[in-house]
């Protein structure tokens, strides 16, 4: 047997870990490719392009060649069903209600200042941004929350799956320039929210939709730094003055302890909204040794194999016992004596007058 293919935890893990190996050959080849095409600031938006071709391209090889899957697309995250276009909005609508009320609380509780610009440039750059933030996201949902995660759940079960993503998710945050240690748990715990989003609906279509929300809102419409980068800020840009704590100062909302508290508030609201969802999506439950309970709808069930045919009898020459007649004599009918009958006394005719009288 092949040491890729077929179930079993074990498979599954080295195709995790090669997942993460294409991962890195993907973000590299990417942005040598990008600095090909453009140094300026269409450099992102090309970038992040390169990265889901080849994050696709990756990953469908993997299922095509390892799962026999005949829709690589489905088997990633990227299903293609009528629903698509709702769990996206309503992803969109969970993630932009998150920040808003985080919004609504700092501009109550601390100082806000906005300072807005009418260029003819400045909303370019805005709809130039729309495009990278859209395909950033979407590049970031396969990475975290397609193939890799998929293997993952296959390894360790949804429950930890979920977990160690988080942990994986938020340690790199911590790796961004001006990143703190509220930073890192909010990047965990929006990582807990993606997931379960995902594990909700059994594709990335919610998840991208709250992911690219959440980043529109954070850095177009509210004009605050994305992970203390201001680049997405060209019409609005807002500043907000206030505890750190209360604010995330110059590394924006995402490191404010307001949007933790609203994320725990989010996954409640979406696990109540996707119920529908789960009950016609839900993700199929791994079991650590690699069997798989198919509850998925876009995962075919596989047809369960024929019973065995009986064996054919073996003719023998010795007649078998139980199929050995016993045939009894007939028993001779009983003889019965003949019923005795009492005689029956008549009383004699008497002649009749011819006159129709009687003689006497």
């Amino acid at each position: 047997m092949s040491l890729w293919r077929g179930p079993g935890r074990g498979r599954a893990f080295l195709r995790f870990l090669l997942a993460l190996v294409w991962l890195a050959i993907a973000y590299f080849l990417a942005d040598k490719a990008a600095h090909g095409f453009s140094h300026g600031a269409f450099f992102p938006l090309i970038r992040n392009v390169f990265e889901i071709f080849l994050f696709i391209l990756g990953f469908s090889y993997m299922e095509i060649a390892w799962e026999d899957a005949r829709e690589p697309l489905t088997a990633i995250g990227l299903p293609r069903r009528r629903g698509a276009a709702g769990e996206f909005a309503l992803g969109a609508a969970i993630g932009w209600g998150i920040i808003a009320v985080v919004f609504l609380v700092l501009v109550l509780a601390a100082t806000f200042y906005v300072q807005l610009s009418n260029s003819a440039d400045a909303w370019g750059h805005l709809v130039l941004e729309l495009f990278v933030l859209a395909a950033g996201s979407l590049a970031a949902e396969i990475a975290f929350r397609g193939y890799p995660f998929q293997k993952l759940i296959q390894t360790t079960g949804p429950f930890a799956a979920v977990i160690l993503a988080a942990i994986f998710f938020g340690v790199l945050r911590l790796e961004t320039p001006g990143s703190t240690a509220a930073a890192a748990w909010i990047s965990t715990m929006a990582a807990v929210l993606l997931s379960i989003g995902y594990l909700r609906t059994g594709a990335l279509w919610l998840p991208w939709g709250l992911h690219f929300a959440w980043v529109a809102s954070v850095g177009i419409l509210f004009g605050q730094p994305l992970a203390g980068s201001r680049a997405a800020s060209s019409v609005v840009r807002s500043y907000i003055d206030g505890p750190t704590w209360l604010t995330g100062s110059e590394y924006g909302p995402e490191a404010s302890l307001i949007t933790l508290l609203m994320l725990w508030v989010g996954l409640v609201v979406l696990v109540r909204v996707t119920r529908r969802a789960a009950a016609a999506y839900a993700q199929p439950e791994w079991r650590p040794a690699g069997a798989v309970i198919y509850s998925h709808p876009s995962v075919p069930m596989p047809l369960a194999p024929e019973p065995p045919a009986p064996p054919a009898p073996v003719a023998s020459s010795e007649p078998h016992p139980e199929r050995i007649a016993v045939i009894e004599p007939l028993a001779a009918p009983a003889e019965t004596a003949p019923a005795e009958t009492a005689p029956t006394e008549t009383a004699p005719l008497e002649p009749s007058d011819p006159t129709g009288g009687t003689q006497r």
